[in-house]
């Protein structure tokens, strides 16, 4: 069993989970993804899925994302997207 403390959480001693995380991305002509770029070169060997999410359209920042669930060569899966609005991309675990 965990021990007490007795300290009090505050809402800053929480963390988002899953947060997306820019990743520099090599697109094919017609904006599919490639490869991811970084320290090495990650080669995509399949895109398994594919959907686009347009959403909160009514706010200062509506939504707009087109997402991909791929493989890499190295067999580590993974969920990139691209955001639509300002055409950078983003991954998250699978």
């Amino acid at each position: 069993m965990v021990k007490d403390t007795g300290k009090t959480l505050h809402p800053v001693a929480f963390k988002s989970v899953n947060t997306p995380e820019t990743v520099d991305v090599e697109e094919s002509p017609t904006s599919l993804p490639m490869a991811l770029k970084g320290k090495r070169k990650q080669v995509i060997v399949s895109i398994d899925d594919r959907w686009r999410i347009d959403d909160e359209w009514w706010r200062v920042e509506p939504l707009s994302r087109m997402y991909f669930a791929i493989m890499l060569a190295s067999g580590q899966k993974l969920v990139v997207f691209k955001n639509l609005i300002d055409n950078r991309w983003y991954r998250q675990s699978y």
